[in-house]
């Protein structure tokens, strides 16, 4: 990979950078394919490695040191690393915390060092806290080269932050559609106005952009067939001229070789490539899906390890691609019970986290709604009409499948007891599903018609149950 020569810097960086933080850990550990792939990495050119002192439990930095600082020329490579302002209230905080990176990445002098995800409230704490003497002196001993900060806020806020420190770089998340949808065109443009180098985070997303729904997959298609998704995504940033590296967190050489390809006899995208990726936009737009880059940053601070990003990223195939299977099945079944939706306590812990600003509470209380109206067969509306009709009373689950037993557990939680399954398979009459007892259709009815119990439908088969149930002078739920 050809390196570029960044004039307000000084140096030849590689305009591919490698992010870290989405390697593959087995255990506590990184397996030996990361450390094949980041050797790789730096025959290929590639010489600027992000990472940050919370990535993978701490573990991201012990990464550059044993695969990259241990293993490789330091004239080979650049580190950036980043302090997190959040756990930043003073001065000895600042001091500590850098200490233990350094000895973590077993050097003595971090290359880019960052203030990690800027917004106004985090910006307003750290800075009164000290932060900028403490980068200052930092900069001035040679302990750090160069200093910046990646940004996640309005064009306002990083004016206000630009203005009082003499930054060497920032960097921003930019990429085909946030470039409006977060309105990351004005940050970029400002910092292109201001002559500061740009490093990109999140091109294509955090994956999001790498596999798009199949209509605007197919329309891309007509344009470059031997394109990938990831590589228009790519292409799209590296065609905006002040840009020094594009982060990527590639996990694989497919992945790896794929984005150098991009850089190879590059060029720019034509204003009707642009158009096309606009099309794309109004695509994922139609899909209503969360934009969810996967960062994990919610995950630090959430009192009850609801698996946030799984959670979305099971909601976002669902929207966005075709042929997947229901919605209800992909969240119960790779969503562990006690880090569903239902465990949130709405605290809001992960919305102050969040770089992509989602309301991340709301957004999950939603999706477990949606994934049990699913479950259910019911809208929203009908399901809250039924609780408040018959909670605190008996009920029967047509259906002594996993929708069922999904449904017993949410029904439980709302106060009703399911008095029986029903299923249509004689073969399960009289055996027990979920620790309670299966009976016949006609025993349903027969309960339904003398005690009134309702009978809700918990089956794949949904509608030729309630076509059944009708013909039996059933209402069903």
């Amino acid at each position: 990979m050809k390196k570029r020569y960044i004039e307000k810097l000084g140096m030849e960086l590689s305009p591919l950078g490698f992010g870290v933080m989405r390697l593959p850990m087995e255990g506590e550990n990184f397996p030996g394919e990361v450390f094949d792939l980041l050797d790789r990495a730096v025959e290929e050119g590639i010489n600027y490695y992000d990472t940050a002192y919370l990535y993978q439990k701490g573990r991201s930095e012990k990464l550059i040191r044993d695969a990259l600082v241990e293993r490789h020329d330091r004239s080979r490579f650049y580190i950036a690393d980043k302090l997190p302002v959040w756990d930043c209230h003073n001065r000895k905080d600042m001091e500590r915390i850098f200490k233990e990176q350094l000895g973590r990445l077993g050097v003595e002098e971090i290359d880019f060092y960052l203030l990690h995800g800027l917004h106004k409230d985090s910006w307003n704490s750290v800075y009164e806290a000290g932060v900028l003497d403490f980068l200052e002196e930092k900069r001035k001993s040679g302990q750090i080269h160069k200093v910046g900060f990646s940004f996640h806020d309005t064009l306002e806020i990083l004016k206000q932050i630009e203005r009082v420190y003499g930054w060497d770089f920032i960097q921003l998340q930019i990429n085909y559609y946030d470039w409006e949808a977060i309105r990351a065109k004005g940050n970029y443009e400002y910092l292109e106005e201001k002559g500061i180098p740009c490093m990109v985070m999140e091109p294509v997303g955090g994956g999001r952009l790498s596999v798009l729904p199949e209509k605007a997959e197919k329309f891309l298609k007509t344009f470059h067939p031997d394109w990938s998704s990831a590589a228009w995504a790519m292409r799209y940033v590296a065609s905006l001229s002040d840009v020094a590296v594009i982060l990527s967190g590639m996990n694989d050489e497919t992945q790896l070789m794929d984005n150098i390809l991009q850089f190879q006899d590059f060029q720019p995208l034509t204003e009707k490539e642009k158009e096309a990726l606009s099309e794309v936009n109004a695509v994922i737009d139609s899909h209503q899906a969360v934009p969810c880059s996967g960062c994990r940053y919610c995950m630090d601070v959430c009192p009850k390890g609801v698996d946030i990003p799984q959670i979305f990223k099971r909601y976002n195939d669902s929207c966005l691609f075709e042929n997947i299977a229901p919605f209800d099945g992909e969240y119960f079944t790779h969503v562990p019970k006690g880090r569903r939706g239902d465990s949130c306590i709405q605290c809001n812990q992960c919305s102050k986290r969040c770089p992509q600003k989602i309301n991340i509470p709301e957004e999950i209380e939603r999706i477990h709604k949606y994934a049990i109206d699913l479950t259910l067969d019911m809208e929203e509306e009908e399901l809250d009409h039924f609780l408040q009709k018959h909670r605190g009373k008996k009920c029967i689950c047509f259906g002594a499948g996993l929708r069922g037993m999904r449904a017993k557990e949410f029904l439980i939680k709302e106060g009703l007891e399911v008095l029986y399954f029903c299923d249509n398979d004689s073969k399960k009459w009289g055996s027990f599903w979920d620790g309670v007892k299966v009976i016949s259709p006609e025993e349903s009815k027969a309960l339904y018609e003398k005690d009134g119990i309702p009978i809700l439908v918990t089956s794949n088969y949904s509608k030729e149950i309630r076509k059944q149930l009708k013909n039996m002078n059933i209402h069903c739920w």
